[in-house]
């Protein structure tokens, strides 16, 4: 469970420090030119013209290196990783740098930042704030490797929970000296291969599209270029002193063209924005872009927590055929939804238990947003650790959990009660739909779940079964307890608006600015909020690029998923005048 000396050289070796390096290249053709223009101008009798441009050219140059030295600091700020470690190495915690560490190493955790990406192979409570990384604004809990999964190949997707990523902080972990008793993680990623690296890297390396205005400078330069040429065969040919007395006019002639200093303008105008945008805590790490910035034409949306409130409501949790008793409400869909009748015990238990919350140092709940409002509607639950529940003053022990998974879309646990073996999944509705046995789903499932997405809904759906898997728990695998379910219900939640929304997106609309929004929610879902915030004029019907099927696109109608006509390229501003596209990620 560690690695040799030899070994750990081979890896820095091969990775290099635990360091993000950024390195600016001056070098620019320009700056050639002004280098060329004062060499130019100093040996003849225009020295007096070379020391004011030498004189003004360093000015600029100072400026344009108070304003460069300013961006580049902001960069260092989010790039400076310093520090220790506690190291195991030669069987003994040793704390070295933070540089020298490579991956392999195993390390006991702390509080504080995380400077490399980890992998928990050993803890009783870790929590971790991602807010820095991923925007997430609860903090965390991470538990170790499962052992289960000894077969599995470790992925930082596959395994989200056991990893620790660069450029988070861990609140809260196991303080014990020894190594039996320490929080330890695996070290996967140092440099710039982690994943606050990657990120820099994108942020930093990214080459934004070419706009007209890029265009329009090229060819500007070049009409200088060329009127340049033009004077310089005029100087030339006018003089007819000595060709070395026509050679430094014609440069003086060539200057004034084509001035030396013509990019120091550019770049002190560009600095001095970015400090007027720093002012409004508004950071530009391009700051090339700011000379585009008023041809922006279409601003993007994320939905959660940009045009909506950060978290999620809680509205009900209903048996599929409670949905039957409902009447929709145009005007408010959340109303439509809430049931005055007290939530079936079965998902009364399924909220209590399917969840992956645990508990800080201070006793406050720690997940998902949705485990935890789900949880926190169950009056008489409470959770007393990581592996007991309280449900209405009696015990619940769990014997396995498995995560979410983004492939199945689903979560589950197998629990101990009333000496019953009882397996909860919860899930998307399409996915437990296709593991619940027909008999037992309400009548029209589908069109339930997606009349819900079209309500603004976010729902879930809860599926039960008697564990009857002749295996050992460690040996037990999601797939032999995700079949033949009994569907229990829905659980719905809600995303609020943010208040300031829709007057954002008028403002942008009357500045000739088309907003549009990316979300990862049901695409039904999306289109209302979409209508809300007014992205989606209401007059305007809908029509969503669903499938593709036979390498062709298959348009439906949000509204009642009928088939849609189907836009062309050719008359595709025209097909818009009235309605309005959207696609699912499988389209796109």
């Amino acid at each position: 469970m560690r690695i040799g000396g030899c070994q750990r050289r081979r890896r820095w070796g091969a990775m290099g420090p635990n360091v993000l390096d950024f390195i600016q290249e001056f070098s620019k053709p320009f700056y050639l030119y002004q280098n060329f223009m004062v060499w130019t101008w100093a040996p003849f009798w225009y020295y007096y013209m070379a020391i004011v441009n030498t004189v003004v050219r360093l000015t600029g140059g100072f400026v344009v290196a108070f304003f460069q030295y300013g961006s580049d600091l902001d960069l260092y700020r989010l790039m400076v990783m310093e520090g220790t470690a506690d190291v195991v190495r030669e069987g003994e915690v040793v704390t070295v740098d933070q540089t020298d560490v490579v991956p392999g190493d195993i390390v006991r955790l702390r509080p504080g930042a995380a400077n490399f990406d980890m992998c928990i192979v050993q803890s009783k409570r870790v929590l971790v704030d991602e807010s820095a990384l991923t925007g997430e604004v609860h903090p965390i809990a991470k538990i170790p490797l499962d052992p289960a999964d000894s077969h599995r190949t470790y992925h930082p997707k596959t395994h989200k929970s056991s990893t620790i990523s660069a450029g988070t902080t861990i609140l809260e972990c196991g303080e014990g000296q020894n190594i039996e008793d320490a929080d330890l993680a695996i070290v996967t990623q140092t440099g710039s291969f982690t994943a606050k690296g990657e990120l820099l890297c994108d942020v930093l390396s990214y080459e934004r599209h070419k706009f007209k205005f890029d265009t329009e400078v090229q060819l500007i330069l070049f009409i200088l270029c060329v009127e340049a040429a033009v004077l310089l065969s005029v100087v030339f040919s006018v003089l007819k002193d000595h060709w070395c007395y026509s050679w430094f006019y014609a440069m003086f002639v060539v200057g004034t063209v084509l001035p030396p200093l013509l990019p120091t303008v550019f770049v002190v105008s560009v600095g001095i924005s970015c400090k007027r945008l720093q002012r409004k805590r508004i950071t530009c790490t391009d700051s090339r872009g700011i000379l585009v910035a008023g041809k922006v034409r279409k601003a993007f949306f994320d939905k959660t927590g940009t045009l909506t409130k950060q978290g999620i409501n809680f509205v009900s949790a209903l048996e599929g055929e409670e949905l039957n008793n409902l009447t929709a409400s145009k005007n408010n869909a959340e109303s439509s939804y809430v049931c005055q009748n007290e939530i079936d015990i079965e998902l009364q238990i399924g909220l209590s238990v399917c969840h992956t919350l645990s508990l800080s140092a201070d006793g406050e709940l720690v997940g998902a947003a949705v485990d935890r409002m789900g949880f926190s509607a169950v009056p008489n639950s409470q959770l007393l650790d990581e592996n007991t529940v309280s449900f209405d003053g009696e015990k619940i022990e769990y014997l396995e959990k498995f995560e979410f998974d983004h492939h199945t879309m689903t979560q589950s646990v197998i629990i101990r009660h009333d000496n019953n073996v009882t397996v909860y999944v919860k899930g998307a509705p399409e996915a437990i739909g296709k593991l619940c046995i027909p008999s037992s789903l309400p009548s029209h499932f589908e069109a339930k779940a997606r009349q819900s997405a079209r309500d603004g809904i976010y729902q879930l759906a809860m599926a039960t079964a008697t564990f009857n898997v002749n295996k050992s728990m460690n040996e037990v695998t999601r797939e032999d307890i995700e079949k033949e379910l009994s569907f229990a219900g829905f659980i719905n939640f809600q995303n609020a608006m943010n208040e300031d929304t829709p007057a954002v997106i008028q403002s942008l609309r009357e500045g000739n600015v088309s907003s549009a929004m990316i979300t990862g929610d049901n695409v039904l879902t999306g289109i209302y909020i979409a209508k809300q915030a007014g992205l989606i004029e209401p007059k305007k019907s809908v029509i969503i690029a669903n499938h593709i099927r036979n390498d062709t696109i298959e348009w439906v109608n949000a509204s009642d998923d009928s088939p849609a006509e189907s836009p062309s390229p050719s008359t595709l501003e025209y097909f818009c005048h009235d309605r309005a596209l959207a696609m699912t990620g499988e389209v796109w």
